[in-house]
């Protein structure tokens, strides 16, 4: 027999448990920040790696793609700890902006690594510059 509120119940021992384990993670702006910085990193490694190597690495996809998770994960994270924007507040444009730059990096990148067969240097370059306008409108700010 099941006790009603059972699941419930887990819930809410699931996040008294998490809410301990990630308070004395000390998720501070600086862990967020490291975090999106060095999964930037192996997600632009991963990329080139991607774009300029003929063989079909799984791991290599596989990391990626978590890096691009962290990526956002991390992203919230700052958004969170470093503006102090809780959650159902209007986000400035920029914000807006550098999730679509995102989203067409970690969507788009590996389509245009697997499908393209000319033209593989240019389209890495520009996933490059699109990562440099995100530091900018994350650094400047513009609107």
């Amino acid at each position: 027999m099941r006790i009603p509120l059972e699941n419930e119940a887990k819930d809410f021992l699931f996040g008294m448990v998490l809410k301990k384990i990630t308070k004395g993670l000390g998720m501070t702006e600086n862990f967020y920040r490291v975090l999106h910085y060095g999964s930037l990193f192996f997600f632009l490694s991963g990329l080139g790696i991607s774009f300029f190597s003929d063989s079909k690495n799984v791991a290599n996809k596989i990391i990626t793609g978590i890096s691009s998770l962290l990526i956002l994960v991390a992203g919230m994270g700052l958004i969170a700890k470093a503006l102090q924007i809780g959650h159902g507040a209007s986000w400035p444009a920029w914000i807006h902006a550098k999730i679509i730059i995102w989203a067409l990096l970690a969507i788009g990148s590996p389509i245009l690594a697997k499908r393209l067969s000319k033209g593989k240097a240019i389209a890495f370059y520009v996933m490059i510059v699109l990562a440099v306008c995100a530091a900018y409108l994350a650094v400047q700010k513009p609107f």
